[in-house]
């Protein structure tokens, strides 16, 4: 795939129509596994050439484009709207994604670069990590923080990140940003460098506890028979892992652990760009290999965790995985959440909030049943409202009044009440 998204002409790795930058970094590590150094060299000349400056603005100064057409940051358009929105006109965290590539890739290739070339990789990933604006990111935000405080370590830049997350962990037991079938791979990713590349004994001794919580989190709620990780998501670009890239399993191929993925990968696979990071999660990882282990689930297992008043539950049955959370008020990455996930045989029911949710609820009140309740934001205003909720399933639901028949799912509404009902195989 990767020769054939490489764009000779431009020297990068085009994809979505558009010359993406982290990507393009991330095909000079597998180029440079392969032995292919002059190929490598070019991609990293263009990934320097999209840093911004250090005297930019504060918000981006540091940072690199996401793509290499995107407009610089600050600029004004055509019909006078500066282009100043984090997200949408920049990426505040490529620092922490294209700093840490660039450090490890010096760091194990820079003997078959140029000369010139390692000197402006070292300079770029020092200015990504000394460029960070100091409160900008909490240490909630478990992937990026860590990934921060891995590269201030390694930038001599003073950071109290890693000890922040330490705590964190500590108080509730796993990372704040739970269950990620996207960033519990980063999180790892992050736990594993700095295990084995920190100078410190409290940051390998962070990696060493991000990498235990993570790990022993996920050999109890990974279910073989479906090869992917029980719900509730705090973050996930989608509910269905045969549909998109998702980068658990991106991780857990790189450590022969059997994940479920898209049967078929091209240029119109959800997130195949996520596939760039297999060789440097290969790489990097190796020391998780042996560490999950999930084991088949021949009778009913639950695991419960807590944070505050937030109830994250995982029920693995040997035909059923069931997710569901109650409690979080936090409205981080929203849009992204799934308070409420089922998997049975070849089926799938998913919960998802939207931008205008204030809340979501899901209490279990008997075996197999499952009640939500939600409210929607307006303005100042919060209204109970199924309206604040988007239903994602494998299959299209029969509909009667108030009642959607997903198979041996139903959904009733106003409630809302999800019951399952399975017959003994």
């Amino acid at each position: 795939m990767h020769e054939q998204l490489w764009d000779d002409e431009q020297g990068m790795v085009r994809l979505y129509g558009l010359h993406l930058v982290r990507e393009t970094a991330l095909g000079a590590f597998l180029d440079l596994e392969l032995g292919n150094v002059a190929r490598a060299e070019r991609a990293l000349h263009a990934v320097l050439q999209h840093q911004y400056p250090l005297n930019a603005d504060a918000r981006w100064a540091g940072t690199f484009k996401t793509h290499a057409a995107q407009a610089a940051a600050g600029t004004v358009d055509s019909d006078g709207r500066t282009r100043d929105q984090e997200w949408r006109d920049f990426d505040p965290n490529w620092r922490q994604f294209l700093g840490v590539i660039l450090w490890i890739t010096e760091r194990l290739y820079g003997h078959v670069l140029d000369d010139d070339l390692r000197t402006e990789m070292n300079v770029a990933a020092t200015l990504a990590a000394r460029s960070e604006p100091v409160e900008r990111i909490d240490p909630r935000y478990t992937n990026i923080a860590l990934m921060q405080a891995w590269l201030a370590e390694r930038c001599s830049v003073q950071s109290e990140l890693g000890s922040a997350v330490g705590e964190q962990i500590a108080a509730d037991g796993d990372i704040s940003e739970y269950n990620s079938p996207t960033y519990d791979a980063i999180s790892l990713f992050a736990g594993c460098l700095l295990t084995d590349f920190s100078t410190t004994d409290s940051l390998r001794g962070l990696g060493s506890q991000v990498v235990e919580c993570i790990t022993s989190r996920l050999t109890k709620i990974w279910h073989p028979s479906f090869a992917l990780q029980a719900g509730p998501y705090s973050r996930a670009y989608g509910i269905d892992p045969r549909t998109y890239v998702s980068l658990m399993a991106v991780l857990m191929a790189a450590i022969d652990v059997p994940a479920a993925g898209p049967t078929h990968l091209d240029d119109r696979t959800t997130h195949v760009h996520d596939l760039y990071f297999l060789p440097i999660f290969t790489r990097m990882c190796g020391g998780l290999r042996g560490r999950l282990n999930p084991t088949q689930v021949d009778q009913p297992r639950r695991h419960v965790q807590r944070f505050g008043g937030t109830l994250a539950t995982s029920i693995l049955e040997p035909h059923l995985m069931v997710g569901f959370e109650h409690g979080r008020r936090n409205r981080f990455a929203l849009d992204q959440y799934a308070p409420f996930t089922l998997y049975s045989g070849d089926r799938h029911l998913g919960v998802r909030t939207r931008p205008d949710t204030a809340w979501v609820d899901v209490r279990e009140v008997g075996r197999h049943v499952y009640e939500i309740s939600t409210a929607r934001r307006t303005g100042p205003h919060v209204h109970h409202d199924t309206a604040a909720l988007t239903i994602t399933a494998s299959h299209p639901p029969i509909m009667n009044d108030n009642e959607l028949l997903f198979g041996d799912v139903t959904l009733q509404f106003p409630g809302i009440t999800v019951e399952v009902r399975l017959a003994r195989p």
